[in-house]
């Protein structure tokens, strides 16, 4: 059970543009990757890409939201607390969500198990978490500060900044190819504060590094490989526009939400964001079947031989 709580001293402001969420209108998932995805997905076709590792997925969650209208002496501010397993659990469906699309389009993704295995990785040593705080204001603009949290899938962490990614970019390649990958995908969703705390899923967006070419370096008895990508942060999926939610979702107490509905809300959102790729995808592979893992039989499961009786 999760816990939660929601505080608010004043109401903000709708969302400005976006389009509001209804489930009947985002069921059919062509028409979401028409209307509401930019799709730029041809080198999965071209480059006969097989084989991906998604190296970052993570949440960003408002948490705390405050404008200040200075000219007319207003504050208004706005709280979610929602326990971080709640973050997390969300963050999991959703990569496990782009694994099974993947796969079911004819692209294996590595497992976290293998991307744990490689020292490479471990030595990045990634946070799982991260918070963070932006504002932002002008001459005759109210001042609006946001607080937010970023939660990975559980076992990736989330790239560091401008400095640490130094070891990042320096090895990824390398480490790409130990995996036998021919790319890495970073996945990044954003979650804001909408009206009476319905979720606002403001973006979603998947990147793309591939075109994996390798290259001999050193000198004689001392040669090794050298790997690059040719094709680097590229955005193969964004949402064009905020998807809104407008749902009732207070609890039954004053001051609370009803979990289950945020998470119906969120989830459906989400949900049709995925299927939208999943349907341009297979239109772009149709020739593609689904990957098949082997499972290695137990001794309890495999190893016997059927006896005659």
């Amino acid at each position: 059970m999760f816990s939660f709580a929601v505080m608010a001293m004043l109401t903000l402001q709708a969302f400005a543009g976006g389009v509001k969420y209804k489930p009947e209108a985002f069921a059919d998932p062509a028409n979401v990757a028409k209307k509401n995805l930019a799709l730029s997905l041809k080198k999965l076709k071209k480059l006969n890409i097989k084989k991906l590792v998604i190296l970052e997925c993570y949440g960003e969650f408002v948490v705390s939201k405050e404008v200040t209208n200075h000219q007319l002496g207003l504050i208004k501010s706005s709280r979610i607390d929602i326990n971080k397993d709640y973050y997390t659990n969300t963050t999991n469906r959703v990569y496990d969500d782009l694994v099974a699309m993947f796969e079911k389009n004819g692209i294996a993704i590595v497992s976290k198990d293998q991307v744990h295995a490689n020292q490479t990785y471990l030595d990045w040593n990634l946070k799982e978490e991260k918070e963070g705080r932006g504002a932002s204001s002008g001459l005759f603009q109210p001042t609006k500060v946001n607080e937010t949290q970023k939660i990975s899938t559980t076992g990736l962490g989330i790239f560091p900044g401008v400095i640490g990614m130094f070891k990042v970019v320096s090895t990824v390649a390398q480490m790409t190819a130990e995996m036998g990958a021919d790319g890495f995908l970073q996945v990044w969703y954003k979650v804001d504060i909408g009206k009476k705390f319905a979720p606002v899923l403001t973006a979603f967006e998947i990147k793309l590094s591939t075109d994996l070419r390798s290259q001999e370096v050193g000198f004689k008895g001392n040669k090794s490989l050298r790997y690059d990508f040719y094709t680097q942060w590229e955005p193969i999926v964004k949402l064009k526009e905020a998807i809104i939610s407008e749902a009732d979702i207070r609890g039954a107490e004053k001051g609370t939400i009803d979990l289950t509905k945020y998470d119906a809300e969120l989830m459906g959102m989400l949900g049709a964001v995925e299927n939208g790729i999943g349907f341009a995808i297979h239109e772009l592979l149709p020739e593609n079947t689904p990957v098949i893992h082997q499972t290695t039989p137990t001794e309890e499961q495999g190893s016997e031989v059927p006896q005659d009786q």
